[in-house]
């Protein structure tokens, strides 16, 4: 239980993450339409300079409908730890062989309480991400009201800061905001950044859900091409990728880095039919004159120390030849790194411990916006002894720890 309750609310605190730069540098529009033939999603995906963000094809099996997810493995802001998982991995949108299309979209804090007495989705399968109910669904369902009765059987605590868009090949669209319900009236659905039952707690209104109602209000026909032209007149200098999705034709379109000119098409089932496999997105659109990011300094930080101490490293940011945007990874030398990190400042922070002795050789990398990787830095040199002082830790957070045992002996030295 104590799993699932962490998942969740890390979930939320990730989210909240996104939610807090919402405003300035990160901010999605989605929207649908529906003319007694076509039925189109548009979306754009905007989330300040992360760009770890892949394509994830699931064919079919028994139980589980083939399906494309875009996900996103959130980076670390430099400023902050964090709160669990560097590698935790976001289902952001998706489509399934049956026609079926979600997305998500961060919206200011509201804490749902009409479930409260129902248990929160949790899975050990990986297909699921674990924590993702919108990610479930895209396996199990077909319609956006078989996603109904999905989450009306679970707990909505985690929606406290996003909301979920779905849309069906029936022409059937719905926002699900926790405990309220929007449903498509008309022929068309928008979808931004506001809560619309809500709208009064921030985010409105917003310029780009206007556009692209006005947009829809004013369509002569509905085609892929005027979905992209949605994309391209609601986009941000954030924006990572623009999607179309023909759900009948079961058919998608993305363009990358707000260029709007050349995008690439996808037949669903022709890409099932290719495997499971999950493709970083910007390298599908990498130029052929593309340079890898230069190669960082070497990491500034403490040499030595204790093991279980956390330790803060840093390292100035790169160049990239091309202009670029970049991220950076630390290999902490143990095994592990710090996950993407996107730079807000003029360096790059990242924190680590190491739980046992020994000499570690600390690096950085950077990465372009295509996926290009420089080489690694020069290392820094820690060691991590065991001496007098790390015992002396140890002690001290033993008898932290055991509060009775310490008095005493507080007591047996003042006899």
């Amino acid at each position: 239980m104590k799993k699932k309750i962490v998942g969740i609310f890390v979930m939320g605190l990730l989210i909240g993450t996104m939610l807090s730069v919402v405003n300035s540098v990160s901010a999605c529009t989605g929207f649908t339409a529906y003319d007694g033939e076509k039925v189109l999603v548009g979306a754009n995906m905007d989330w300040s300079q992360n760009f770890n963000m892949y394509m994830h094809f699931f064919p079919a099996e028994e139980g589980k409908f083939g399906r494309v997810i875009i996900d996103l493995k959130f980076a670390l802001i430099d400023w902050e730890p964090y709160p669990d998982d560097p590698d935790w991995i976001s289902p952001k949108e998706g489509m399934n062989d049956q026609g079926l299309f979600y997305s998500i979209f961060v919206h200011p804090y509201l804490l749902p309480e009409k479930s409260n007495d129902k248990p929160i989705f949790y899975s050990d399968d990986p297909d699921y991400y674990t924590h993702a109910l919108h990610a479930y669904c895209l396996a199990k369902c077909k319609t956006v009201s078989e996603v109904l009765d999905v989450f009306d059987d679970y707990n909505l605590v985690g929606m406290h800061q996003y909301q979920v868009f779905f849309a069906d090949r029936n022409g059937d669209s719905l926002i699900i905001e926790g405990d309220d319900i929007i449903y498509k009236e008309g022929d068309f659905q928008v979808i931004t950044n506001f809560l619309h039952s809500h709208p009064e707690l921030g985010f409105y209104p917003c310029w780009r859900y206007e556009t692209a109602v006005s947009m829809l209000e004013n369509m002569n026909e509905l085609s892929c091409e005027y979905f992209r032209s949605i994309c391209n007149a609601t986009h941000q200098k954030t924006t990572v990728h623009s999607d179309v999705y023909d759900l009948r034709e079961g058919i998608f379109y993305v363009n990358f880095n707000n260029n709007f000119e050349n995008p690439l098409e996808f037949d669903l089932n022709e890409e099932l039919a290719k495997g499971k496999r999950r493709i970083h997105i910007g390298s599908l659109f990498e130029p052929e004159d593309n340079h890898p990011p230069d190669k960082p300094d070497a990491p500034i930080g403490d040499e030595t120390g204790i093991p279980g101490t956390d330790y803060r490293y840093s390292c100035k940011k790169t160049s990239d030849p091309d202009g670029d945007r970049i991220m950076y990874l630390f290999d902490w030398g143990d095994g592990t790194d710090s996950g993407w990190i996107v730079p807000q400042y003029g360096t790059i922070r990242a924190y680590h411990n190491w739980t046992e002795r020994g000499n570690f050789e600390v690096r950085v990398k950077a990465m372009d916006v295509y996926g290009r990787e420089s080489e690694w830095s020069d290392p820094l040199s820690v060691t991590m002894p065991k001496n007098k002082l790390y015992i002396n830790s140890l002690i001290q957070n033993f008898l932290e720890n055991h509060p009775i045992i310490y008095q005493l002996i507080q007591r047996f030295l003042k006899l």
